[in-house]
C-alpha cells in the first residue's frame, strides 16, 4: 500500500506524530526529470514535509522506502524527520529535459582524463575544469556548439606543456641520403618524378605507427602522387635518431649543417622560422603617392604542434621555399619562384620528422644574376654549392620535437651530446666491420 502525499502550503502535511528533534543546515539537492522516478532508502521516518504537490509526488513504499515522481517542472522542497534524530532537507529540482543523463553521456564522451566534468544545474549543464587537455578543451567547445543548454565554465590556467623543437638544415649527397636507409613513399628505382609533395616512413630504424598523413599514405591534401617518389622530390619521412650519423657524415665531408635553429612552443601555440631576405616592391597608392612593400623570401616554415593526454604530438606543418626569379620581371621588379607545402603528423616525443626536396636546382640559377643573392642565409650556401647545382647534393630539413616537462632536469650541454653520438656513430661502424 502506497501513501501519497499533497501540497500542504504554509503548513507542512504531517504524517507521523511529531517529536522533538535536532535540525541540521545541510541541504541535499536532487535533480529530477520529467519521467523519471527516484526511489530513496530513508531508513525510519516519524513525519515528512513536501514543499509543493503540484511539482513532485511522494509515494511510500514501505517504512523505509521513499518514491518520487515529478509532475510539473519547478522548484520544492522536502523534509524529513528521522526517528533516530535529525532532520534531512531537500531541495528538489524538476526539468522538461533529462539534463541528469544527458550529463552523464557527456562525461563519458568527455573521458576520465580530460580535464573537464559535465553536471546538471536545472534545465541547464555545466562544464567545469581549471587546466583541461588539449582534447578536454577541444571537446568541451564541440559541445557548447552543438548543444545550446551547455555552460562552459573551463578556464585554462597554470603551467602549460611547453614543446621544444629541435631544427637541423643540411645539405646532403645522394648517396649519402641513400644510406639514412629512407624509404620514400613508392621506393622504387626508375622514373624519380612527382607532381607534388608526398610522405614516407623511414625504413631501417624505428618506424612510429602514429604517423598518419591527413587523408592517408597515399593522399596529401590534393596534391597528385606519381607511382614512384624520388629522394629528391618534396618527401617528409621519420626515424628514431639520425644525429649521429649525420654527424658522421659532416666529418666525411657528404653533408654540410646550414642551420641548426632551436624553437620552443606552447602546446597549441605556433613556431615559426623564416631565413632570407626581403624583396622591395614599389606600388602606387590611391593618392598617386610612391610607396615600397617588402615581400619575404627564403626558407621558411611553421609548425602548431598540440600534445594530448598519451603524450602524442599532433602537428600541423608549413613549409615554403621561395626565390628570386628574374626570367618574370614587372616594371623592372623580378617577381618570386616559390614552392610550398601544408600537412598534419602525428609524432611521439622524440621522433624526427624529416623534409627533403623543398629547393629546386633550378632556383640555384639566378646566384650569378642577382647580387647579394648568394650571401643569403641558408639558401646563399646551397646555390653557391657545386654539387647541389649539379644535382648531386639535397637540402633536407630534420625537425625533432621534445616535451619540456615543468621542473624537469636540465638540458645536456651540446657538446657532451655531440661527443656522446659521435662516439655512438664510431661504434656502430666498427660493430658493422665485425
Amino acid at each position: 500500500m502506497t501513501t501519497r502525499m499533497n501540497e500542504v502550503g504554509a503548513a507542512a502535511s504531517v504524517l507521523r506524530p511529531s517529536s522533538t528533534m535536532t535540525s541540521t543546515d545541510a541541504i541535499e539537492t536532487i535533480t529530477l526529470s520529467l519521467g523519471q522516478g527516484h526511489l530513496m532508502e530513508v531508513g525510519q521516518v516519524l513525519r515528512i514535509a513536501l514543499g509543493s504537490g503540484r511539482v513532485l509526488q511522494a509515494n511510500w513504499l514501505d517504512d523505509r522506502q521513499l518514491l518520487l515522481i515529478p509532475e510539473a517542472p519547478g522548484e520544492t522542497t522536502l523534509h524529513l524527520w528521522l526517528k533516530g534524530g535529525g532532520i534531512r532537507k531537500y531541495q528538489i529540482l524538476v526539468t522538461e529535459s533529462n539534463s541528469v543523463r544527458l550529463a552523464q553521456d557527456m562525461n563519458l564522451l568527455l573521458g576520465e582524463n580530460s580535464g573537464v566534468r559535465a553536471r546538471a544545474l536545472g534545465d541547464r549543464i555545466l562544464l567545469e575544469g581549471q587546466n583541461p587537455t588539449e582534447e578536454g578543451a577541444w571537446r568541451a567547445a564541440e559541445l557548447v556548439k552543438r548543444y545550446p543548454q551547455v555552460i562552459s565554465l573551463v578556464s585554462r590556467r597554470g603551467y602549460e606543456q611547453m614543446i621544444n623543437l629541435e631544427v637541423k638544415m643540411i645539405e646532403i649527397g645522394r648517396n649519402a641520403l641513400k644510406q639514412l636507409g629512407v624509404r620514400w613513399q613508392g621506393g622504387g628505382a626508375g622514373d624519380w618524378a612527382v607532381s607534388g609533395p608526398s610522405f614516407g616512413v623511414i625504413g631501417d630504424f624505428k618506424r612510429s605507427g602514429a604517423f598518419l598523413p591527413e587523408g592517408g599514405a597515399a593522399a596529401t591534401r590534393g596534391f597528385a602522387v606519381a607511382p614512384r617518389i624520388h629522394p629528391f622530390a618534396t618527401s617528409a619521412s621519420m626515424v628514431s635518431s639520425l644525429s649521429s650519423m649525420i654527424d658522421l657524415m659532416v666529418q666525411n665531408g657528404d653533408a654540410a649543417v646550414l642551420a641548426e635553429p632551436r624553437l620552443s612552443t606552447r602546446s597549441g601555440g605556433k613556431a615559426r622560422f623564416v631565413a632570407g631576405g626581403e624583396l622591395p616592391i614599389p606600388v602606387l597608392s590611391a593618392n598617386g603617392a610612391a610607396n615600397v612593400d617588402f615581400k619575404e623570401y627564403g626558407v621558411r616554415f611553421e609548425v602548431e604542434p598540440v600534445v594530448n593526454a598519451q603524450g602524442v604530438i599532433s602537428a600541423s606543418l608549413h613549409t615554403e621555399v621561395s626565390s628570386i626569379d628574374d626570367e618574370v620581371t614587372v616594371m623592372g621588379v623580378p617577381g618570386l619562384r616559390k614552392q610550398s607545402s601544408n600537412t598534419d603528423v602525428n609524432l611521439r616525443p622524440g621522433e624526427t620528422l624529416v623534409i627533403a626536396g623543398m629547393v629546386r636546382n633550378e632556383m640555384s640559377g639566378a646566384i650569378t644574376k642577382i647580387p647579394g643573392l648568394g650571401d643569403l642565409p641558408i639558401l646563399g650556401h646551397l646555390f653557391r654549392s657545386k654539387r647541389f647545382r649539379q644535382r648531386e647534393s639535397e637540402m633536407v630539413v630534420l625537425i625533432t620535437p621534445r616535451l619540456s616537462e615543468q621542473g624537469s632536469a636540465p638540458a645536456v650541454d651540446p657538446r657532451v651530446q655531440a661527443l656522446q653520438q659521435r662516439a655512438d656513430a664510431l661504434k656502430k661502424q666498427f660493430d658493422m666491420l665485425d
